[in-house]
């Protein structure tokens, strides 16, 4: 459009009354023209829309991810998972945000034992105040989620972290004893886990907790394949823990001068005077 007040676009001229008239009859036909365009693009996007609602569901089934085998996809799900601390019961990470995307994805999460075998557990402890009902509903869903989180991991070894209090999270694992691979907690009391025997941990590799006391040994840590052993050095001697010293090759004892950490069979045994 070839208009006279070119020079005046994008300027604070005031037009005069005449100027004004003018500038109307000028703007007539390209308004004409533009509304005509307008309407030209609405059909030619309902057109598009209606294509693209068709094409696109076709293109999906040609999506090379509809035709990895199986095993293929179980690999790339397992390489989702963290490499540097155990999964979270979270939605916002594998395993459980792979089992969201779709139907079939979740299928195949769900049948991947080796997504549920790592797991770092957080539980909700209870306000100073008193027992609180909100508090306890939460806790009963954490352990549902967890009993659940745990059955989906078949026969394999269990490597599980624990943060917290409850004496439920504890108790919730009982079941899953004989799978233990790799337990840490923080928790100072296990007297929930008092009546495990030594046997009833035979895939249990190592142990970690914050602190040891004669009150807290346990039957299991004399576990058959425990090769790893993490505590703060308490109120104990070594020679009395009840551990199988001979298998040992990495031991860890805060309170011991820093950087004298045990790695090794040989020198787990010539410091502690073991056969």
């Amino acid at each position: 459009m070839i208009s006279p007040f070119t020079s005046r676009l994008g300027m604070n001229y005031c037009p005069s009354d005449d100027e004004l008239l003018q500038i109307e009859a000028l703007l007539v036909e390209p308004s004409l023209r533009l509304k005509r365009l307008d309407e030209e693009i609405a059909v030619l996007q309902q057109e598009r829309d209606f294509l693209a609602a068709s094409i696109d569901p076709h293109k999906a089934l040609l999506s090379p991810m509809r035709h990895l085998p199986l095993d293929v996809i179980q690999e790339i799900f397992v390489a989702c998972l963290p490499t540097h601390r155990s999964c979270v019961m979270s939605a916002t990470e594998a395993p459980v945000l792979l089992g969201r995307i779709c139907s079939s994805w979740r299928a195949i999460s769900l049948a991947t034992p080796r997504l549920w075998t790592r797991l770092h557990v957080v539980d909700l402890s209870q306000p100073r105040g008193g027992p609180n009902p909100l508090v306890d509903a939460k806790v009963a869903q954490r352990v549902e989620v967890l009993n659940m989180w745990l059955s989906r991991s078949g026969e394999l070894p269990l490597s599980i972290s624990i943060y917290g209090t409850a004496r439920d999270l504890l108790q919730t694992l009982l079941p899953f004893a004989a799978r233990w691979q790799h337990i840490q907690t923080v928790q100072h009391s296990l007297e929930p886990w008092s009546r495990i025997a030594e046997a009833d941990v035979p895939m249990l590799e190592s142990f970690a907790i914050p602190s040891l006391g004669q009150d807290n040994w346990l039957a299991m840590f004399r576990g058959p394949r425990i090769s790893g052993f993490t505590t703060s050095a308490g109120d104990f001697t070594t020679g009395n823990l009840p551990l199988r010293w001979h298998q040992l090759t990495a031991l860890q004892m805060e309170g011991f001068p820093r950087g004298d950490s045990m790695t090794s069979q040989k020198n787990i045994a010539d410091r502690f005077k073991v056969p």
